[in-house]
């Protein structure tokens, strides 16, 4: 099955609405005592995730940087409160959405490339269709015209082709783990390691949600759907030669 990176599209579209909306709680971002790195990530959030009985619950208020030890502590401290297999990363969001929307939006909410909303019946069209991988939990987004918002927690999956691979400089820290590398654009899905759910987060780059074939066909039968696709699989073809160019010069 092939699959392809969603994005945002507008184009031709009459919703122009948007929301603004944060989560409760976060892990701080940190900074490393071995390579100085200070870093927190995106597209990593737990939007299930309830602290409300956490003993410490008001350390994840406040979004800050702190030193690795600390957010290491903090870290270990919502393990128990976290899904099985979920990525923990400095920076990460925990909870649900809370916020305020205006305007119309479209069918499929990325406001943000990384965070994926869903109206209520769309989400129901999703289930009916037997979409799998949605995993969506309400979000506390008040205004929205149709209802309740929900946002697809998606797992992590996928990996970069042979062909496409990052280069690194130098090797990661033995601390944090972080190094400093290229990704190659264009880049393109590992065939044989491609998502086995309908819609998933690139494990790869969290930040670039991954849908089927299926899930692109959902979206095309979608009036004005708020996004577009974009083909992964496999290196993209060749350009083919202007006409009257040169030919290529022979690399011996």
């Amino acid at each position: 099955m092939r699959f392809f990176r969603l994005r945002t599209s507008f184009a031709g579209t009459k919703h122009q609405g948007s929301y603004m909306a944060k989560r409760r709680w976060r892990l701080p971002g940190a900074v490393c005592p071995t390579c100085a790195g200070e870093y927190a990530s995106l597209g990593v959030d737990a939007p299930t995730v309830d602290l409300s009985a956490h003993p410490g619950e008001k350390e994840y208020r406040k979004a800050r940087q702190v030193p690795w030890a600390e957010y290491v502590r903090l870290g270990d401290g919502v393990l128990p409160y976290l899904p099985e297999g979920t990525v923990v990363k400095p920076g990460m969001g925990l909870g649900p959405l809370v916020g305020r929307a205006s305007g119309s939006l479209p069918p499929l909410v990325l406001q943000d490339p990384w965070t994926l909303l869903v109206h209520s019946d769309v989400l129901e069209q999703m289930t009916a269709a037997g979409l799998t991988g949605l995993n969506p939990t309400e979000s506390r987004i008040a205004g929205n015209k149709r209802g309740p918002l929900y946002e697809l927690g998606l797992a992590h999956q996928g990996a970069l082709g042979a062909g496409c691979q990052r280069v690194y400089h130098g090797e990661p820290c033995v601390t944090c783990g972080q190094a400093e590398y290229n990704t190659p654009k264009p880049w393109w899905l590992d065939e044989s390691t491609v998502p086995t759910l309908d819609v998933a987060r690139f494990a790869v780059m969290p930040m670039v949600i991954l849908v089927s074939e299926r899930f692109a066909e959902f979206v095309a039968r979608l009036a004005e759907s708020g996004v577009t696709v974009e083909d992964v699989m496999g290196p993209p073809a060749p350009k083919p030669a202007r006409k009257g160019a040169p030919p290529e010069p022979l690399v011996m």
